[in-house]
């Protein structure tokens, strides 16, 4: 029997038969088999669509829309993913960065405007802090923190608001792809839902936040609706 060969590319919506990658509900065997790939390539599809999530999420949660929590390749939107914005309207808080990686705060200034490299040792060390603001509970926490004490947050918080999410899904979406289509959907949420959108986030990460968006729509927006991928969502008018 042949071995399996690599395509070029393979992504979570090419999975959307198999299951979702977004709900981690994918069958790596079926999918393996009925794509006639490695399962390893599959495994690796699955991964890269949960991170590109991770980063979506991170990003409408917290309100840092240039904030990298996944890719580790762009040094500005990790430093404003692992420290904030700076006073004044600074691009990232170079203070706090410059304090956690022992270097000068005009060093930090320089890698934020690309005008010089961090060394390895340094990308390494914002990579790894850039995770942690997804990945960790503080970290989660100050994303959610962010929201709070943003204009829309306060007022989701005060009046609800509405949300609105762009991805391939639909009906039956958290298992398979036969009645999903890329779309954007709009829902309206009250202070309870967005108190309880924030907690999920919190304490679950994406995958927590991900569930309660399966569950919301479900009870307000259709029965059994789901999502083999989420592209982008955010609060109010779409930007």
């Amino acid at each position: 029997m042949a071995r399996p060969r690599r395509r070029r590319n393979l992504t979570g919506d090419d999975l959307g038969r198999y299951g979702s990658a977004s709900a981690g509900s994918v069958d790596v065997d079926r999918a393996a088999a009925g794509l006639r790939v490695p399962k390893a390539q599959v495994r690796e599809a699955i991964k890269q669509a949960k991170a590109a999530q991770r980063q979506v999420i991170y990003r409408a949660i917290s309100g840092r829309r240039s904030a990298d929590v996944s890719s580790g390749t762009n040094t500005t939107g990790m430093l404003l993913a692992a420290f904030g914005r700076g006073v004044r309207g600074a691009a990232v808080n170079a203070k706090a960065a410059a304090a956690k990686l022992g270097v000068a705060v005009s060093t930090v200034r320089r890698w934020a405007a690309g005008t010089q490299q961090p060394s390895a040792a340094h990308l390494a060390a914002v990579q790894a802090e850039s995770r942690k603001a997804a990945t960790t509970k503080a970290g989660r926490k100050a994303a959610t923190n962010d929201f709070r004490t943003s204009p829309h947050g306060q007022a989701a918080l005060v009046g609800g608001t509405s949300l609105w999410i762009s991805g391939n899904q639909g009906p039956g979406g958290n298992v398979e792809d036969q009645y999903t289509k890329d779309r954007t959907i709009r829902q309206h949420i009250d202070v309870e839902d967005v108190e309880a959108m924030l907690r999920a986030y919190e304490e679950g990460g994406d995958e927590g936040l991900h569930a309660w968006l399966t569950e919301v729509m479900d009870q307000k927006y259709l029965a059994d609706w789901g999502f083999i991928s989420i592209e982008d969502f955010g609060f109010g008018e779409r930007a």
